[in-house]
């Protein structure tokens, strides 16, 4: 009786063939061994793939974790950092790459040969005086889509969908990409996705932006950049912060100057108790505290429930 394999098994093997890291390969199993039909002629695929897959996590768990550490190893789940973790999604050629190089320090392969990136890349982003944790991913497929990269995508603060403004194909790669992430059950705008479209400085890229807005400027925000020009960058973080719903409040010791360089970032609505727990747990047990903004009179006292505000300065006394 025949296997009857679906066609993304195929993709995710050859996937699995061209995998660098036992993470990547065991993500790349697990979800070979989920799409498998179960039924008479597959249980040889099936009792193949889980002894591989029982292989993998044996060795990862002898292992006790160190591999992870090891340069150009890295695992499915990477710890948040920043103000935020923004990961970007695209088709091939859609310059995700080449955003990461320009925008943080990062150095990932930029190349214009399709499915240069074949493992995620970090940077930090800096946004005036806080950083974003921002991470480049395998390119996202027809019909396929590595379930590394839909982990990422569903762990992640914010996602950029990033497209090529050089492309006539755009707003097709648009749908390839949000068909895949719903189907994954990952919502894209509701939650938090903006649509990144790059290379505004190609040819014909004012008329294709155009043609972008004009069906998908109700669902998404979209910010048109150039990753080597610079162009529209501000706006694009901007955008990025006021998307996250954050704010930045700047602690002030008694007597002491402003600390203008090192902003608590916290989620909108907190209060100055949690200001004072982001600044150190110690501070939770503070006197009082003093406030300066434009929601406030200068120094004026405040509790421990009152709401701060983007921008306001909190000195706290033990």
């Amino acid at each position: 009786m025949p296997a009857n394999l679906p066609p993304t098994y195929y993709k995710l093997k050859h996937q699995h063939e061209a995998a660098k890291t036992d993470e990547e390969r065991l993500s790349l199993l697990e979800e070979m061994l989920r799409i498998v039909p179960k039924h008479k002629g597959s249980e040889k695929v099936v009792s193949d793939l889980r002894r591989r897959i029982a292989k993998l996590k044996k060795g990862a768990s002898a292992a006790g974790g160190q591999r992870s550490g090891r340069k150009g190893n890295y695992s499915e789940h990477i710890s948040k950092q920043g103000a935020g973790q923004i990961v970007l999604l695209g088709p091939p050629n859609g310059g995700k790459s080449n955003i990461l190089a320009n925008f943080t320090k990062a150095k990932p392969d930029v190349s214009p040969t399709p499915y240069t990136t074949t493992t995620p890349t970090v940077g930090m982003l800096r946004y005036e005086n806080i950083q974003f944790q921002l991470i480049d991913t395998p390119s996202i497929m027809q019909d396929f889509v590595s379930p590394t990269v839909l982990t990422l995508a569903r762990n992640a603060d914010l996602r950029w969908v990033v497209l090529s403004l050089a492309s006539d194909n755009l707003l097709d790669d648009l749908d390839m990409v949000i068909a895949l992430l719903n189907e994954a059950d990952i919502d894209t705008p509701e939650n938090g996705s903006l649509i990144v479209a790059n290379q505004l400085d190609a040819a014909g890229a004012d008329e294709r932006l155009d043609i972008l807005k004009e069906f998908y400027a109700d669902a998404f925000h979209i910010y048109p950049i150039s990753a080597e020009t610079g162009a529209g960058r501000n706006t694009l973080l901007r955008g990025l912060y006021d998307t996250l719903d954050i704010l930045r409040v700047y602690p002030k010791a008694p007597g002491k100057q402003i600390e203008y360089d090192e902003p608590i970032v916290l989620p909108n609505g907190a209060t100055v108790l949690d200001a004072a727990l982001g600044l150190h747990k110690d501070f939770a047990e503070f006197r009082f505290a003093r406030i300066w903004g434009a929601q406030w009179h200068d120094g004026q006292s405040v509790s421990r429930n009152d709401v701060v505000y983007d921008g306001d300065v909190v000195e706290f006394h033990l």
